[in-house]
């Protein structure tokens, strides 16, 4: 059992940290916390949240969008001051996924490895998918319909998976790039939209209106529409839990992961948030701004024309593709720590747990997650993944919160590199907004997220705990001889 005591310091806090973990070290510790803010926000993709993850809120709830970006964005807040505690206790590059084992008991660590981890399968295929769309916008000539934007989505999944498996320190340069040409993007459209309003801030958080059913007009939307779009905001709004994911390979003291990781929350639902938000005060018309296949790209258009869209539209591409450079990698990282800690039968967590010798990185996870995610774009839309991932992500938030709480009782001396403020207050906020938001959804998303639960109790009931039983009355049977 891991020691309550521990002495962190700012050369290699974090590496002593693992250690006493009972971890080696064996990833490339090569990020200073500004880099892992980097790869952090590169995962979270400010342009593709805003410009596609954004889209099913669009299409679902209409300028309710806006309320339930704002309450998501105090959400995120909350999130943002846990992790960076809990971050900073336990700096273990499976990022949510470790979180949640340290601190809930072992049914519900279960519940939330399985919603984390399908994560890899969820949001990696989508933003593909909104590659492959935007490519086909800006050059019409390309093949079109689904058939041909999914061949297209697996092709930029391929050319991500091998930037993905060069080091930690090349990927942190490409991914700086590609992270310049996001906020080119954020700020030239924030700057569009503060040039041209045409409605008031409050005319769109308290008069929200939603397409009707023909989509053909506008209908007032209601309180339940902006609980439904913060449930939807989840998905979008999120990726900042990608900085601990680089735990492991963040240079200094403890104190740093958790630094890296409540910046890059606070800087993702402020980028985020503020353009979602501000292109429903510019858009010229609310109804156009709806129906348009992009909305945020119908704004662009409408004040920078042709031109202008395309440049937009490049830079969206390429913003897009280097969110998925980071995402899996980040996510493969989750993939090889789930095996070093045994989760999967033996065979699998061998396979996992293959790291390559000269780039470091855990190459054979990278592959996995790439290899089901190109199959993966041929068989959904990206609205379906990303309403379904918000439901996915408000659980494994809200289990980490319930954690936290837990922790607090359960390990009242441990070292605590940074400490909540205003505790309980955050994790409180933070589990009633997401039962309200999961509670929002539809009966048919709320049956899979059921579904997902029920197959995370099975495994941990049929596998998992006798797997347990028997390895402890070896080691009792053992011992005694």
């Amino acid at each position: 059992m891991e020691a309550n005591k521990f002495v962190d310091n700012p050369v290699n806090g974090a590496e002593e940290r693992l250690k006493q973990l009972g971890y080696k070290q064996e990833l490339q510790r090569g990020l200073s916390t500004p880099m892992n803010v980097v790869m952090g926000l590169a995962n979270v993709s400010p342009v593709m949240a805003a410009f596609t993850y954004a889209l099913a809120a669009f299409a679902v709830v209409g300028t309710a969008t806006a309320g339930g970006t704002l309450l998501q964005c105090i959400n995120v807040f909350c999130i943002g001051m846990i992790l960076a505690e809990l971050g900073s206790i336990y700096p273990v590059s499976g990022g949510l996924y470790s979180i949640t084992s340290y601190v809930l008991p072992k049914p519900l660590v279960f519940l939330g490895v399985f919603n984390f981890m399908i994560q890899a399968f969820i949001y990696i295929p989508a933003i593909a998918l909104g590659v492959g769309q935007y490519l086909q916008i800006l050059f019409p000539q390309l093949p079109q319909g689904p058939m041909a934007c999914s061949v297209i989505s697996a092709l930029s999944l391929i050319a991500a998976l091998l930037i993905g498996l060069n080091s930690i320190v090349t990927n942190s340069r490409v991914t700086v790039v590609f992270l310049i040409v996001q906020m080119i993007i954020v700020f030239v459209f924030l700057y569009i939209c503060f040039a041209n309003p045409q409605r008031a801030l409050t005319e769109v958080l308290f008069h929200p209106q939603m397409l009707n059913a023909e989509g053909t007009a506008l209908e007032p939307a209601n309180f339940a529409s902006v609980l439904m779009g913060l449930g939807i905001m989840c998905a979008a709004i999120d990726g900042y839990g990608a900085s601990l994911g680089f735990s492991e390979e963040t240079k200094g003291s403890c104190r740093n992961v958790g630094k890296a990781v409540f910046a890059t929350a606070f800087l993702t639902l402020f980028f985020v948030g503020l353009t979602d938000i501000i292109s429903m005060v510019a858009a010229p018309d609310l109804l156009s701004f709806l129906q348009a296949d992009s909305p945020l790209l119908y704004v662009i258009n409408s004040y920078m024309g042709p031109i202008g869209t395309t440049m937009m539209n490049i830079g969206i591409i390429i913003a897009s593709f280097g969110c998925n450079c980071v995402l899996i990698s980040y996510m493969g990282r989750v993939l090889w720590t789930g095996g070093r800690d045994r989760l999967w039968p033996d065979k699998i967590n061998n396979a996992l747990m293959k790291v390559s010798g000269k780039s470091q990185v855990p190459y054979v996870a990278l592959i996995i997650i790439a290899v089901v995610d190109c199959i993966l774009v041929f068989a959904s839309d990206i609205v379906t993944m990303i309403t379904f991932g918000g439901m996915s992500a408000a659980l494994v938030y809200m289990l980490i919160a319930i954690g936290s709480i837990r922790h607090r009782i359960v390990e009242k001396d441990i070292t605590r590199p940074i400490k909540m403020p205003l505790f309980p207050l955050p994790p409180i906020l933070v589990i009633c907004f997401l039962c309200v938001a999961i509670g929002s959804q539809t009966p048919q998303d709320l049956m899979i997220v059921g579904i997902i639960v029920a197959a995370a109790m099975l495994y941990y009931l049929l596998y998992y705990r006798p797997r347990e039983k028997r390895e402890a009355a070896a080691k009792e049977v053992n011992g005694n001889e």
